[in-house]
């Protein structure tokens, strides 16, 4: 500025305008650069999030802590400013939601409450309770706003510092668990990909609730069906019914456990035959049943009260029971049905999950029921130890009993054990849910127990494994029962709307031929089981070879898991060309372990080893780092490889949320740009989880890292995902490239590959090319790139960089 008039140039104006154009260049690039940051940055605390809390819920032991540790995480990883989780202390009702576990960064320590923490979650109650009631997410925001929200609560809430909130119900099954509530102090709006991260989030955090729900009540049930099976039935009238009430009280955590039997001439009055008080045994009461709990119990079978119980006891207790809250009772019948007399329990504080302690309750009062008509019943009450819940087949306890009885007897019966464990049927639990695992096990037991005569034994072990005894049967007889079994799984199990295809690998083991106990018959059919699944057999009779085999292979996995921990496997490259030129377009790094006892091990044996034990996001990790090194000891050296270095990722890898994060961490630690690199997936792998699969394709795409389908057409194929993966290059297997000169199937799979990829706007490579005559048909089908030993075997480091990045092409 100046305060005389001046005269400007010609050329002032349009040297002002290109000075203006300049920076609103730069700034529109400083902006668009921060957008990208604050996106990728986004993403990967979305995976985070959804990792930790994953983990949160798997690992956490009770139900309280689960909550606490996915409100931890929801403040430290996903970056609100606080988050709680409520329940309801009545199942289904909005108006008795109660905070169970809250984060709040303001506090002093992660898990404390701020006083402006308690007034947010105070005035957002309402909130919460219309998510719970509506089963949909309510937000508030600056430009999202929950219906019949009033203007004086956003601005309240405002005013606390909450500038976006979001309550969302943990739904299962279509029932309200609870909600999740959490705010942002800073960001103004909530986007889509959050609000869908959150709701991954409820639905993890609902899935946790039910399942420990569910676990809690096999856990109490089963012990209290230990505790009734465990009881001393030798004694009998009060002596028993007297411990057998102190076992129910003590399962259930109550503080009064009672049986009451009905007066023979007056079903008016009932008398306590025994009543435990806090774990000592207390004279019983004779009362009158009119207005008290046991009234109903005797009419409608079951009574529960919830609270204030104390209103309901008899006079006759002259106010010893004015502390109770809870109460829980059960209808003691005869054999015909009719009422008989009462047992239950009561509890100090009011109630408000009741499953559990109704189906003990249950137990018990069979139990009780058992003891007073033990000819009756005793064998029903018995069995409860010895069934398996789901299929109501004898279970492992039950089994080994009935093995050891036959196997001590004497004189000795010859005797064959058929284990059966079913193939793939984690993934009917993976997909289609428990509850649909749960009725395939079931129809797979009632196709065995027709196939199956009143002479042979079937229990389930566990998981998906069934034994099948049957006496006086040899080998050649037991061979042909496991293929009658297996057959009997043919036709597909249809549950609603999901179908199963099952099959079933038999390990069969005979006695006394083989083993003399009964944990060695059950240990050989294992052993025999597994080489089902090792090889390309169905039914395995036990060899004592296959027990050494099995030692090997023990051996085996723990040196392999040494040689990963101490990173002494070896990558070797083989290369990848142009079919048009023969030049090197890119290489692939393969895992190569010599050890210095076993020798050299081939990778067809130490990866499905590796796979089995658990050990392959260790050995990818080791991969990565060993592959990025070599290429930055090149650069050193002054070579550089032409294309990308691909790196096998396995399906266990896409399971680990770290895999990005290593491969980025080592790209920075060795000077590696990340285009420099390729990833290989393998189609059953990215259909393990697809949607963070889609994520995590996306985010490497984003970095330059190439991907790229392997092995395309041997596994669970949908094009559905493939077009959402941004992977850019599809690896035909060798299994058709290998006879597609000689099979025309083989060659209508290549040639159909090929156009689909080229539909989608994908390169193709062909993998295990070992002749010359297989290159032209690959060319006039659209495939350019391939890979085999007709190029070059796979190499080691330095043979690779003398032959193929230091030595000219036509010395090749």
């Amino acid at each position: 500025m100046h305060s005389a008039t001046l005269t400007l140039p010609s050329f002032a104006l349009d040297l002002l305008r290109i000075v203006a154009w300049l920076a609103g260049a730069e700034l529109s690039r400083q902006l668009i650069g921060a957008s990208a940051n604050t996106h990728i940055a986004r993403q990967r605390r979305a995976l985070r999030l959804l990792s930790e809390s994953g983990e949160a819920v798997v690992n956490a032991q009770d139900e309280i802590a689960m909550m606490q540790s996915c409100c931890d995480v929801a403040v430290e990883t996903g970056g609100y400013a606080a988050a709680w989780i409520s329940r309801p202390g009545e199942p289904g009702q909005a108006d008795s939601l109660k905070v169970k576990a809250m984060s709040d960064r303001d506090g002093e320590e992660i898990a404390w409450c701020s006083p402006r923490q308690l007034m947010i979650k105070r005035y957002s109650r309402m909130l919460a309770r219309a998510a719970f009631e509506q089963g949909q997410p309510v937000i508030l925001g600056q430009k999202q706003d929950a219906r019949g929200v009033s203007a004086s609560l956003k601005q309240t809430l405002l005013m606390l510092g909450v500038k976006t909130f979001i309550a969302l119900p943990l739904m299962f099954r279509e029932q309200p668990l609870g909600v999740l509530s959490c705010y942002h102090a800073q960001e103004e709006d909530i986007s889509e990909r959050e609000r869908e991260v959150l709701g991954e989030l409820a639905s993890d955090i609902a899935f946790g609730l039910d399942s420990m729900v569910r676990r809690q009540t096999e856990q109490r049930i089963q012990h209290a069906v230990t505790q009734v099976a465990t009881a001393v039935s030798a004694d009998h009238g009060e002596a028993f019914l007297s411990r057998l009430t102190a076992h129910m009280a003590d399962a259930l955590a109550a503080e009064i456990g009672f049986i009451a039997m009905l007066d023979e001439h007056d079903p008016g009055i009932a008398s306590m035959v025994s009543l435990h008080v806090r774990g000592k045994r207390q004279p019983g009461v004779r009362y009158r049943l009119a207005s008290v709990p046991c009234e109903k119990v005797v009419r409608e079978r079951e009574c529960v009260v919830l609270k204030d119980a104390h209103i309901q006891m008899p006079a006759e207790a002259e106010g010893t029971l004015d502390w109770v809250n809870g109460y829980i009772g059960r209808r003691l019948d005869d054999a015909q049905g009719n009422p008989i007399g009462v047992v239950g329990v009561m509890f100090e504080q009011p109630l408000t999950q009741t499953r559990i302690a109704r189906a003990v309750l249950q137990i018990f009062a069979a139990r009780v029921g058992a003891e007073l008509w033990r000819q009756q019943n005793e064998a029903r009450i018995r069995e409860l130890a010895y069934r398996d819940e789901g299929t109501r087949l004898p279970n492992r306890a039950a089994l080994m009993r009935h093995l050891t009885q036959h196997v001590d007897a004497t004189p000795s019966t010859p005797l064959a054990l058929l284990l059966l464990g079913l193939n793939h049927f984690k993934e009917v639990n993976d997909t289609a849910g428990h509850y649909v695992g749960d009725r395939v096990l079931q129809e797979v037991a009632r196709r065995f127990g027709e196939v199956l005569g009143e002479e042979h034994y079937l229990a389930r072990l566990g998981g998906d494994e069934f034994v099948v005894l049957a006496c006086g049967m040899g080998e050649e007889a037991a061979l042909a029962l496991a293929a009658r079994l297996q057959a009997s799984l043919a036709p597909p199990i249809v549950i609603e709307q999901h179908s199963a295809e099952m099959s079933a690998g038999v390990g069969v083991s005979l006695y006394p031929g083989q083993a003399s106990t009964a944990p060695r018959l059950l240990r050989y059919a294992d052993i025999a089981m597994y080489q089902t699944k090792r090889q390309p057999l169905s039914v395995s009779l036990f060899e004592p070879w296959m027990e050494q085999r099995l030692r090997e292979k023990l051996h085996m996995a723990k040196r392999l898991g040494s040689a990963i921990a101490e990173k002494r496997l070896e990558l070797h490259y083989q290369p990848q060309v142009d079919l048009r030129t023969g030049a090197l377009i890119g290489a692939e790094a393969l895992a190569r372990w010599h050890d210095d006892e076993l020798g050299r091990v081939s990778p067809g044996e130490f990866i499905p080893l590796a796979e089995e034990r658990g050990m392959m996001v260790a050995l990818g990790r080791c991969v990565i780092e060993k592959a990025c090194r070599q290429l930055a000891a090149w650069q050193a050296q002054g070579l550089e490889l032409t294309g990308q270095l691909a790196i096998n990722v396995a399906a266990d890898q896409f399971d680990d949320n770290d895999l990005i994060e290593a491969l980025f961490e080592n790209c920075t630690a060795y000077a590696i740009p990340p285009s420099a690199l390729s990833l290989e997936l393998t189609e059953s792998g990215v259909m393990v989880n697809p949607e963070q699969a889609v994520a995590m394709t996306r985010h490497c795409k984003e970095q330059g890292v190439g991907l790229a389908i392997d092995d395309f057409g041997t596994g669970y194929s949908s094009l559905a995902y493939l077009k959402r993966f941004a992977v850019d290059k599809i690896k035909i297997d060798i299994s058709f490239i290998r006879d597609m000169l000689t099979s025309e199937n083989d060659r209508v799979i290549v040639a159909t590959i090929i156009a689909m990829a080229h539909t989608l706007g994908l390169a193709t490579i062909a993998e295990g090319i070992e002749r010359t005559e297989q290159i032209a048909p690959l060319i006039a089908m659209g495939c350019t790139q391939g890979q085999g030993y007709l190029f070059d075997r796979p190499l080691t480091a330095d043979q690779f960089a003398r032959r193929w990045l230091e030595a000219p092409a036509s010395t090749r």
